[in-house]
């Protein structure tokens, strides 16, 4: 049987229905949308009207400093947007696994707006001894890397692993890499984010010698219990 990875978890449950998430790729590629809008639904579950929008400008695939930078604006364009047309979500997710935009949506919105990376690494640090983070491409390494430095988990964090192209679509290999860094780093865990990689998450977990922290579906019911003002959620 699958494992399925942490983070995953039955969906939230709660009195208002629904509650209306908004969910921002801050790519432009449609496919991405839609890979994200299926796993927020399913996330979600049946109480919850989710809209999941994608950037107006920008990269169809951010995987540089300059396309994360555009990402940013192009975020808060695509919110703004959906607020002219009266769309009042009562909580908000950037679908991007290195938060484009974050602090300036939080700005601009009354309703709670949480970020796939640091909802990932936060909660894979309330939990104990150090863990990894794995993704695709360097430069969102290094950028997590900056990331973590300043919401003060530099020090959680054994190593950033870039998995490369080959590893993103083949779960067998992502997993002989992650094992391998988790035994070299003393790992006890691994955060593994990035839109193109949701694919490959469960079959990536499957066998996995460490838990899988699951960013994208972590961040996603956060951002519920948060809107919600749920007790029962602790909120790393």
């Amino acid at each position: 049987m699958m494992k399925r990875p942490v983070g995953t978890q039955a969906p939230l449950l709660g009195t208002q229905a629904p509650l209306r998430l908004m969910v921002i790729n801050p790519n432009t590629s449609e496919a991405i949308t839609g890979r994200i809008q299926a796993l927020a639904e399913d996330e979600a579950g049946p109480d919850v009207a989710v809209s999941a929008i994608t950037a107006r400008f920008g990269a169809p695939y951010i995987s540089d400093r300059a396309g994360a930078a555009i990402a940013a604006d192009a975020v808060l364009d695509a919110a703004k947007a959906e607020a002219l047309k009266g769309v009042e979500p009562d909580a908000i997710v950037i679908a991007c696994f290195g938060d484009p935009g974050l602090d300036a949506l939080q700005a601009a919105f009354a309703c709670p707006v949480v970020g796939f990376a640091e909802a990932g690494l936060r909660a894979a640090a309330a939990e104990p001894g150090p863990f990894m983070v794995a993704t695709n491409g360097q430069a969102w390494c290094d950028m997590l890397s900056e990331l973590a430095g300043t919401i003060g988990l530099s020090d959680r964090i054994s190593s950033f692993l870039s998995i490369g192209d080959a590893a993103a679509r083949d779960a067998e290999l992502c997993r002989t890499m992650i094992t391998e860094e988790a035994e070299r780093t003393g790992a006890a865990r691994v955060v593994l984010g990035g839109a193109g990689l949701i694919p490959i998450l469960g079959d990536v977990a499957t066998d996995l010698p460490l838990p899988l922290i699951d960013p994208h579906r972590t961040a996603i019911r956060k951002a519920i219990a948060l809107a919600r003002s749920d007790p029962s959620f602790t909120s790393p």
